[in-house]
């Protein structure tokens, strides 16, 4: 008995140890580039390998030593890993297996702006060869010790290897909400460089946009310092200027030194308020309230108190109290609204185009916290916003000082030569109407004849032709007179354009346009391009008998059309539909429009290059 149970626990005991090794060493998941290939190219959200507070060695990297578990990226690594873990280690290793990387792409880069503190990029490949790709700055198990660079990286992968493991190690020692975020993809090198160009491109135009507003503002406020408005528009443009600047991934990039990294983000931080206090000093000013200079004072102590914080205090903290920092932000954002609102209920002037374009800035500022907090959601929005904002602010505000210098100069000459300047001024304004007017009505002519036509073959347009047509249908029917419809359709046509290209078929399409506008049809005839190569010709009081010979004509000299010298091959016909409204006896439009197109099927079906009329029902 004693035997059995020493047998049964000894069998209980190796399944345990069978059990815990196969759970512990998890495979590292793998991605075929190939098949998640879209665009040019391929995520690799979905799943990872994390072993978190430890940097698993890559010789044991791919064997079953390692203590990988498996995770979903992007996310930030407080959400997958226990806070009493995430506490004691802040370093962490990251793995991924690579499929037909060389089959895919020529030279494949990752993108890591979206990786937050410091990291080092590693490759092993097949045979277990390990190459070094790059990094960060330099990673540490210890905050003093490590260091920050850049964040803009282009992480170019291994061009000779088909398949293999990257691995990334991680030291979050400033970030809690540190780890892979956003959407990490391989793509190729030279679609990388456009990407972090346009990138570029796009932050230069808008700090360009920044200076003009600072400047111009300043100069119109040296000219005219009663204007306080244009100050505070200066400064407010300052502050979101100097957040674009220090907040953009390019400012590391460029700089590059460890040192100014630290500077730069208590900077960064700093501007997350600044703006919003600038911006409700400045509003206060265009739209003043009851308590607008209490709150102007306590924006002020706010940001006296939020730099020296900033400033004192260890980097992991500010970072830590990000949150206390967007509240501040949608605090000051939100009286800032109020003031336009309430101006609004006051009638203020232009205060319905501000509340609009401040509940924009107010939901880009909304955004930008939604993003921040979010490790799949990273457009941030603000900045632009409120560039656009303080650009077209200043626009405005330039205008109206303009006017302004423009009334004192006025004010300041004699007012007997100012009348006679003005009598004068209005007989050449009264000329200029004139000629303005009739240059109006030729434009007026112009559009008229573009809204009417096509624009490819000069005939009117289906729009002119419905109009037309139930026009003189009405008419026909009230006055009894005949009215005759053709339609007709281009031969062949699709096999044109296959044969020759569409370009070819443009060049029918004219030729035949020209040749009706030639065919010496009545004045009052109408002929439009119905759709296609199809076109219809509306005969004014024509009888059948009439038409039909009408019809014939155009038939006959169809194939006669001169083409350009290279397009010689090309014979064009064309079959016709004829209906009239007392011969086939219609009611309505589209009876008479239905009885046409039945004749040009027939046409068609009869051999084409012929005139078929309606039968009457």
């Amino acid at each position: 008995m004693r035997i059995a149970k020493l047998f049964v626990l000894t069998i209980i005991y190796c399944v345990g140890i069978f059990n815990t090794t196969h759970l512990s060493a998890q495979p590292i998941p793998s991605i075929d580039v190939r098949q998640d290939l879209k665009n040019g190219n391929a995520s690799l959200a979905g799943d990872w390998a994390l072993n978190w507070g430890e940097w698993t060695p890559l010789a044991i990297v791919n064997s079953p030593e390692s203590k990988f578990k498996i995770v979903q990226l992007p996310n930030f690594v407080s959400t997958l890993v226990d806070e009493k873990t995430l506490n004691k280690y802040r370093f962490g290793t990251y793995a991924l297996k690579l499929k037909n990387l060389k089959s895919t792409f020529k030279e494949p880069v990752i993108r890591m702006r979206n990786v937050n503190d410091a990291w080092q990029a590693w490759w092993i490949d097949e045979s277990g060869v390990t190459q070094y790709l790059g990094e960060s700055g330099k990673i540490a198990k210890e905050y003093d010790a490590q260091q920050m660079r850049f964040k803009t990286y282009i992480l170019q992968l291994p061009k000779n290897d088909d398949s293999g493991t990257l691995v990334i190690y991680l030291s979050a020692q400033l970030y809690s909400r540190a780890g892979m975020y956003g959407a990490f993809e391989v793509t190729e090198l030279e679609q990388a460089n456009k990407s972090l160009l346009s990138d570029l491109a796009s932050r230069v135009a808008l700090i360009a946009i920044g200076l003009l507003v600072v400047f111009q503002n300043i100069l119109f406020f040296i000219f005219r310092p009663k204007e306080r408005v244009l100050l505070l528009l200066a400064m407010f443009a300052f502050t979101v200027l100097l957040r674009a600047t220090v907040s953009t991934d390019y400012a590391y990039y460029l700089l590059g030194d460890p040192l100014l990294f630290d500077v730069l983000l208590r900077l960064e931080y700093i501007t997350i308020v600044w703006p919003a206090v600038a911006g409700v000093h400045f509003f206060s000013c265009l739209y003043p309230a009851k308590y607008s200079d209490l709150m102007i004072k306590l924006g002020y102590t706010v940001v006296a108190i939020v730099v020296s914080f900033t400033f004192l205090v260890s980097l992991q903290q500010v970072v830590s109290y990000l949150l206390y920092y967007q509240v501040i932000l949608g605090i000051f954002s939100l009286y800032t609204l109020w003031l336009i609102i309430h101006s609004i209920i006051d009638k203020s002037h232009r205060s319905t185009l501000m509340f609009v374009s401040g509940l924009i800035l107010f939901f880009g500022v909304i955004n930008d916290v939604t993003a921040a907090l979010s490790s799949s959601y990273n457009l941030y929005l603000a900045e632009y916003t409120l560039f656009l904002f303080l650009f077209a602010q200043t626009q405005y505000h330039s205008l109206r000082f303009v006017s302004a210098l423009d009334t004192a100069e006025h004010l300041t000459d004699n007012l007997q030569e100012e009348v006679a300047e003005k009598t004068q001024e209005l007989s050449s304004r009264n000329r200029e109407l004139e000629d303005k007017a009739k240059y109006l009505k030729i434009q007026n002519d112009q559009i008229k004849e573009l809204s009417e036509t096509d624009h490819l073959t000069g005939l009117f347009n289906r729009q002119t032709f419905d109009s037309y047509f139930e026009l003189q249908f009405s008419e026909a029917i009230t006055q009894s007179k005949n009215l005759a419809l053709v339609m007709l359709d281009i031969d062949n046509f699709k096999k044109i354009n296959d044969t020759y290209g569409h370009q070819v078929g443009d060049e029918c399409l004219k030729a035949v346009a020209q040749y009706l506008k030639q065919a010496n049809l009545r004045k009052d005839d109408f002929i439009a391009r119905y759709g296609g190569e199809e076109i219809v010709i509306i005969l004014n009081n024509t009888d059948i008998k009439s038409a039909q010979e009408i019809c014939q004509r155009i038939c006959d000299g169809m194939s006669r059309i001169t083409l350009k010298p290279e397009l010689n091959s090309v014979v064009l016909t064309a079959s016709f539909g004829l209906a009239e409204v007392k011969f086939n006896g219609a009611n309505n439009i589209d009876q008479l429009l239905k009885s046409a197109d039945d004749a040009l099927y027939k046409a068609k079906a009869q051999g084409k290059n012929q005139v078929i009329t309606a039968v009457p029902a």
